[in-house]
């Protein structure tokens, strides 16, 4: 068995690659490095109510779920054996097809978005043209396409000029997938995430945070037995 990247088990195929490791450090450590802040911001407004148990138990579920999106990325591959092509992605999607489905591959370089960088795609074609499936340099390495490609021993036309991606989409019109397609979707995620995020902090803050101190009791109240300075002093 021949590997890139890391050890695979030998039952997966004769070649078999991994999506780059880098991108699942760096998304860790910008989680890290993004929600640290935060979690300190909330556990210090909510020392005085003592319910900062309830601010861990939200960022327990936050952690476990960056752990499962950490776990399916380590458990993405490419795979070449004697009869099947088999890919494993992180998100939710799995291909396998035998390799005389594949008529045709075509590699070509895409310009980043917004960058004059480039990376590496390869796309496997059907006899009618169709996108079988699709390696994208952003989360495979060149050494892993060229892997692929080399056990495929397919015809493989190589374009020689970079695209944009745009480009690329209508040379190849199946070869974006689905969310792709539709930069929208892309849109309403993030707005999304970000609408949940500043709700989640809002209600954390009226749950926890709005009785930290409580009222002073009027000065000149009858029985008080406290000034309403004194009540001010003991609050933070």
């Amino acid at each position: 068995m021949s590997t890139t990247d890391a050890a695979m088990p030998t039952e997966r195929g004769a070649v078999t690659v991994l999506p780059r490791r880098e991108i699942a450090r760096g998304a860790t450590l910008t989680g890290v490095f993004s929600l640290s802040p935060v979690l300190v911001a909330v556990l210090w407004l909510t020392l005085p109510t003592g319910h900062q148990s309830g601010v861990l138990a939200v960022t327990c579920g936050v952690v476990v779920m960056g752990l499962l999106m950490y776990w399916r990325y380590r458990l993405s591959y490419a795979a070449v054996t004697r009869t099947e092509f088999v890919k494993r992605g992180w998100l939710p999607g799995f291909v396998r097809l035998r390799r005389d489905e594949i008529d045709s591959l075509v590699l070509v370089r895409t310009y980043r978005d917004h960058s004059t960088e480039t990376v590496t795609q390869l796309l496997a074609l059907d006899g009618e043209g169709r996108r079988l499936f699709r390696m994208r340099g952003t989360y495979w390495s060149e050494a892993s396409v060229e892997a692929v490609v080399d056990a495929l021993g397919i015809p493989t036309a190589v374009l020689p000029h970079p695209l944009t991606r745009r480009e690329f989409f209508a040379a190849y019109p199946d070869s974006p997938y689905w969310y792709e397609s539709r930069p929208w979707i892309g849109v309403t995620v993030a707005g999304t995430l970000f609408a949940l995020a500043t709700g989640t902090l809002g209600v954390l803050f009226q749950a926890f945070g709005s009785g930290a101190c409580p009222r002073p009791p009027d000065a000149g109240g009858a029985g008080s037995g406290i000034s309403a300075g004194a009540a001010r002093r003991r609050c933070p």
